[in-house]
């Protein structure tokens, strides 16, 4: 059975996107009218609507408009006690985590030279 692929124009998705968007209809009514196959074809046409302004990401144009646009927020207003108890903590893990992988390297050298079995890739291997 051969897929048939469906092809709107951008006029045509955003206006259909509009129409769902402000409540005119739904989307499974807006398939039916406009006989579009895409369960969720809709659904992407409105992700990529509000997500990059317009419906097909497949046209020719700049790459600059594509990209998302940026949502302003506020940064949260921290305390200089809460920075630094988080510095603190950040560092603490960094410490952790430096000391278990010196651990692990302890544990192959000494599996390496009392099993001798090479555990370690060579760096001259290809």
């Amino acid at each position: 059975m051969e897929q048939i692929i469906q092809t709107f124009s951008e006029s045509f998705k955003r206006s259909v996107v509009d129409q769902v968007n402000n409540g005119l209809i739904s989307k499974e009514e807006a398939r039916h009218r406009y006989g579009i196959k895409s369960k969720s074809g809709i659904l992407l046409w409105q992700r990529n609507y509000q997500k990059y302004g317009r419906c097909s990401l497949n046209l020719p144009i700049d790459t600059l408009l594509l990209k998302p646009k940026k949502q302003l927020l506020a940064a949260p207003s921290l305390s200089d006690a809460t920075l630094l108890a988080r510095i603190k903590e950040l560092e603490r893990q960094l410490e952790d985590e430096q000391l278990r992988s010196e651990a692990y390297n302890k544990m192959i050298d000494i599996a390496e030279r009392n099993l001798n079995i090479p555990i370690r890739k060579k760096s001259n291997t290809k």
